[in-house]
């Protein structure tokens, strides 16, 4: 059960998140003050990726995790939990 509300508040978030950026993309296409578009450039112009952050090692690692993904090298959810009481032993 708590695995479904967690899930149903994660997928909420989601939407909100959806709901928000559907709000701003409505309100920039009716802006028409120049100085408005130059302040909301200037923020997509500073705002970096996160990928840009992230560390040599830590990049190696996400990539060779995802060509396991890709290559259908995964645990399952159950399979992580299980091997996760077996190594804790609870």
């Amino acid at each position: 059960m708590k695995e479904i509300i967690v899930n149903f508040v994660e997928t909420m978030e989601i939407m909100n998140l959806e709901i928000r950026k559907i709000n701003l993309i409505n309100w920039l296409s009716s802006v028409q003050e120049e100085d408005v578009l130059d302040k909301v450039e200037k923020i997509q112009k500073e705002k970096t990726d996160w990928w840009d952050n992230v560390s040599e090692h830590d990049k190696k690692a996400i990539n060779e995790g995802l060509e396991q993904l890709d290559k259908g090298e995964y645990l399952t959810r159950s399979e992580v939990k299980s091997k996760i009481k077996e190594k804790f032993n609870f």
